[in-house]
């Protein structure tokens, strides 16, 4: 499968009612594509009340890191600075069967060539042809996230990445559709539930037929945040005058961090869909709380319960992604947060009491640097 320009790699496709969606998605309201929290206030003030939430939950559990064992395979649980594909090692072979295909390089010290050369080798082992998608083991938020065409961008795409990084290699799945699907078990039951579902759209612009690219973005208050990485991916359209009613993906980073549009599609799990996604779980070693994230061929085949790979799982630092919907509210995303964060440390209590102990502060502070630390020195998203 040839990768198309950077511009045309997110299908897209006229809803007949003059609003443009991605192919195989329902179509996106009229108006603001963002809750007005997520316009208007920053993420350090957003997370001050989730901080106090946690503070006052971590202090009824005599434990800030309790929920580090709410998935006791899971390195820290998932909460964070884990490795994403240590997660993968935990899924089953039916599990697995629903898995995009990856392998997992390091950055040597040697020149891009030679790490070009066994990643090659690691892609062809396991069936893996280009185009590919690249992204940090260690990594959160879409950073360093690019679709890899060729060998020779592959090469130079490790030439960016800081020696002793890790790096995922996965297959590009061929469908538009993206969703986050977020699923709970209670410890010591057999099956689960599906508690949030969002359909995630590439952030984007609405051309009018008179503004720039860059003035659209520039205008737009979630997505000039993300400016100067808009800018390095899409240099030669910077100038360009999108025709009115065109919508125009930015980048095939479908991350909240960069302007990945929501719609809260919870409301739409079936049972058949529920079912599928148990039998995944169950085949996940001791997976109780997290996201899947997945790609899927149409809607109707995902409330199926078929038609759908998973790029991702996301553990106890997952959040439930319709809270960034369309037509949300403060208080709304405030509630879900509370309930979610109460479920991970009544989880997390459970698992201390079966005898498994949580990482410590010692374990966790270097862990969140080294993310971090990292995360400054990755490729821009793309």
């Amino acid at each position: 499968m040839p990768l198309r320009p950077a511009e045309d790699q997110t299908d897209f496709a006229d809803s007949g009612c003059g609003i443009t969606v991605h192919a195989g998605m329902p179509p996106l309201p009229e108006g603001h594509r963002y809750p007005w929290f997520k316009r208007y206030l920053p993420d350090r003030i957003f997370y001050l009340v989730p901080a106090l939430m946690w503070l006052s939950l971590s202090l009824r559990h005599r434990s800030l890191t309790l929920p580090t064992v709410a998935n006791p395979q899971m390195e820290v649980g998932g909460l964070w600075g884990e490795r994403k594909s240590q997660g993968m090692t935990l899924f089953g072979p039916t599990a697995t069967r629903h898995l995009a295909p990856c392998v997992t390089v390091t950055r040597s010290a040697e020149p891009a060539g030679a790490d070009l050369l066994r990643a090659e080798a690691a892609l062809e082992a396991e069936g893996i042809t280009f185009p590919i998608v690249a992204k940090p083991d260690r990594g959160y938020q879409g950073w360093g996230v690019r679709i890899v065409p060729d060998p020779a961008s592959l090469q130079d795409y490790l030439a960016e990445v800081p020696e002793g990084a890790g790096l995922m290699l996965q297959a590009l799945i061929p469908f538009s559709g993206e969703a986050g699907i977020f699923y709970i078990r209670e410890p010591g039951r057999d099956r689960g539930r599906i508690v949030s579902m969002a359909l995630t759209y590439a952030p984007h612009v609405l051309g009018d037929g008179q503004r720039s690219l860059s003035a659209l973005i520039e205008e737009d208050r979630v997505l000039r945040q993300s400016l100067d990485s808009f800018r390095a991916t899409l240099c030669h359209r910077w100038d360009d005058v999108p025709p009115a009613g065109r919508a125009v993906p930015l980048t095939n980073t479908r991350s909240a961090r960069l302007g990945a549009v929501y719609l809260d599609a919870t409301h739409l799990v079936t049972p058949e869909l529920e079912d599928a996604v148990a039998v995944i779980a169950a085949d996940v070693a001791d997976f109780h709380f997290g996201r899947f994230d997945i790609r899927f061929r149409s809607l109707d085949d995902l409330r199926q319960g078929t038609g759908f790979q998973i790029v991702e799982l996301n553990g106890a630092g997952a959040e439930m992604l319709h809270i960034w919907a369309i037509g949300g509210t403060l208080r709304r995303a405030y509630a879900t947060l509370w309930r979610q964060y109460r479920t991970l440390f009544r989880i997390g209590a459970k698992m201390r009491r079966k005898g498994h102990r949580p990482a410590g502060l010692a374990t966790m502070i270097p862990l969140q640097r080294l993310q971090e630390r990292l995360r400054r020195t990755y490729p821009t998203s793309g």
